[in-house]
């Protein structure tokens, strides 16, 4: 990867985040920094906490202490104030919207940055119809970017999975994000898909974006990410450089519940 980890202050950062649900610890004292420009990868076996993790950084969980901030300032614990402030995510289930068409799936993201007044949308004045058709113009551009533009018109429950997953990214950027969060990007796909999800993340990236993407696929993960992060059981086991990450035996020991052929596949990143 010829991409260079950026440094600065964080544009995303958590610090000492932890979240307890009754008298289950999902997620105990975390903390990472996310900077401009950069891909980082978040792994670790299930039930290591990070869905939870993106649920706290995307407002949907108020963390039971520490904080997430956004450029210094702190995260409004509102997923609709997270979405304006610059923060977009995908989900491990898709989320769309299946009697909408691939388009129209993508205006309802865009209407997070459209800025009309009621008078004008009720009259349907200039300013409105601005908004509309520079919203319109957007959504053509980023179906275009995922390579969905021949579904456009199509309801998006019809569309083949990969491309609802690639319809679900297109929407998130339609929100204007700084960073992308994505869980589970390539879960289902084969092996051309998931090198297009590569191509596509490698793309948003150098659109200004940055990433983080939970993965079970590590491979993916190396081959992707400047830094990962590994997860057990709540806690951060290991952060570093792909290569730091592969060669560590605390991430081998954390996926030695599965079979020695299972965890040399994951780990070393062998082929599917």
């Amino acid at each position: 990867m010829d991409h260079t980890t950026g440094t600065g202050t964080p544009i995303l950062e958590a610090t000492g985040v932890s979240m307890v649900f009754g008298g289950l610890t999902a997620l105990r004292d975390v903390s990472f920094a996310l900077h401009e420009g950069e891909v980082i990868g978040l792994i670790g076996p299930n039930g290591a906490g990070k869905t939870t993790l993106f649920n706290c950084l995307t407002g949907l969980y108020a963390p039971t202490s520490g904080t997430v901030a956004l450029r210094g300032e702190p995260l409004p614990q509102d997923p609709a104030r997270v979405t304006e402030a610059g923060i977009a995510r995908t989900f491990q289930n898709i989320r769309l919207f299946p009697s909408m068409t691939a388009s129209e799936n993508v205006l309802v993201g865009r209407h997070v940055r459209m800025r009309q007044g009621p008078l004008s949308s009720l009259l349907h004045g200039p300013r409105f119809r601005r908004s509309e058709a520079e919203a319109a113009e957007r959504t053509e551009k980023l179906l275009a970017f995922v390579g969905l533009t021949r579904f456009s018109d199509e309801l998006a429950r019809n569309l083949p999975y990969g491309d609802q997953r690639r319809l679900e990214i297109a929407r998130a950027l339609a929100t204007e994000p700084s960073v992308l969060l994505l869980d589970e990007p390539t879960a289902g796909m084969n092996a051309q898909e998931t090198e297009a999800t590569r191509q596509l993340i490698f793309a948003i990236r150098d659109l200004g974006v940055s990433v983080v993407v939970i993965e079970h696929d590590t491979k993916f993960i190396f081959t992707l990410c400047d830094r990962v992060l590994v997860l057990v059981q709540g806690e951060m086991l290991v952060e570093g450089t792909p290569d730091e990450v592969r060669g560590d035996p605390r991430v081998v020991e954390a996926y030695l519940g599965a079979p020695p052929e299972e965890v040399e596949a994951q780990i070393h990143g062998s082929e599917r």
